[in-house]
């Protein structure tokens, strides 16, 4: 792996798990030393986020963490829902059974990390058990437009996760019926039930602030602890 792949990996998962905010800024030169490498492919790893919609690049200012609008959500949210319901009826026209397969194992992996408590765990395998339709369609166009807002919403997915309400155990119990549904052959079910199981986040940000409302750009990363931070993922 280099030192970019591995930098942009890493920054990432700590803006997707959570552990750096939304609208925070990013210190090149700290977030360097805390991985043990020269600026250079930081910088590398940024211009790749930011591609990604995960950074935002701000001349004459500095990087930060992305900090969707609740438009933003609700737009980004409703495209992959459109894209998912594509995905699941052309995967289980075409691949019924690796689909089943797949969502069966997915589950179960889901539901031991829940038995722990393991939620880095289960947001893999939650993501798993969604590539399983874009995988499976063999449609390639689908899935590179599902990368272009997936790993933001599972950023913000994370965040609705951690909150209030036990929404882990509704999302997995959403995730069981969607299964059942396609294995007793109601595709129409499951489609709906996906599309709401999408589109709940929505609900979500009506009511609350999005946490990058509560960051200024005028903000500085001097105090980030980004060593202890990088430490306890690679750990």
């Amino acid at each position: 792996m280099s030192m970019t792949t591995e930098a942009f990996e890493r920054i990432r998962d700590a803006i997707v798990s959570g552990g750096l905010e939304f609208g925070e800024p990013l210190s090149e030169t700290q977030i360097a030393n805390a991985l043990g490498m020269s600026k250079a492919p930081v910088r590398a790893a940024f211009i790749a986020l930011r591609d990604k919609g995960l950074v935002v690049v701000v001349p004459q200012s500095g990087t930060y963490v992305f900090s969707p609008t609740a438009e933003d959500v609700l737009t980004m949210s409703r495209f992959r829902a459109l894209l998912e319901d594509e995905a699941l009826r052309e995967s289980m026209r075409r691949n019924p059974g690796r689909v089943l397969a797949r969502l069966e194992t997915a589950i179960a992996a889901m539901a031991r990390a829940l038995k722990r408590s393991d939620w880095d765990g289960y947001r893999r395998h939650d993501s798993a058990f969604h590539a399983a339709f874009l995988e499976e369609c063999d449609n390639r166009y689908i899935e590179r437009a599902y990368l272009l807002t997936s790993t933001a919403l599972e950023a913000l997915r994370v965040r609705l996760q951690g909150g209030e309400g036990g929404y882990r155990v509704r999302s997995f119990r959403e995730h069981e019926a969607i299964a059942a549904h396609l294995a007793a052959g109601d595709i129409d079910a499951a489609a709906e039930l996906l599309r709401d199981h999408i589109l709940v986040i929505n609900d979500w940000v009506r009511s609350h602030p999005l946490p990058g409302d509560r960051i200024s750009r005028k903000d500085k990363p001097e105090d980030r602890d980004y060593a202890a931070m990088f430490s306890a993922r690679r750990a």
